[in-house]
């Protein structure tokens, strides 16, 4: 394969992540309304400890480093925050 293969690979991959975290946030949103209809709080540290760990664990699994996936699980946390707090007010 050419460089140029390998490229075009990387950025059809791309374009299934992005479309993948564009589904994610679809569903954050839901929870934002669900969250906002039922009077509850945005923050749920279990949960993003939960998913930290969720991730974390998937890296590992796939010959990653964990520390990497809890910091992919962040970066998510704070978007789906920044929606969830977008759809409450």
């Amino acid at each position: 394969m050419s460089l140029e293969e390998y490229r075009q690979e990387i950025d059809r991959i791309n374009k299934e992540i992005a479309e993948l975290i564009a589904e994610r946030m679809d569903v954050v949103e839901k929870v934002g309304e669900y969250k906002k209809e039922n009077d509850m709080e945005i923050k749920d540290e279990g949960r993003e400890e939960v998913v930290k760990d969720q991730f974390a664990d998937i890296f590992e699994t796939n010959d990653l480093p964990p520390g990497e996936g809890r910091e992919l699980a962040e970066m998510l946390i704070s978007m789906a925050i920044d929606e969830e707090e977008e759809v409450k007010n």
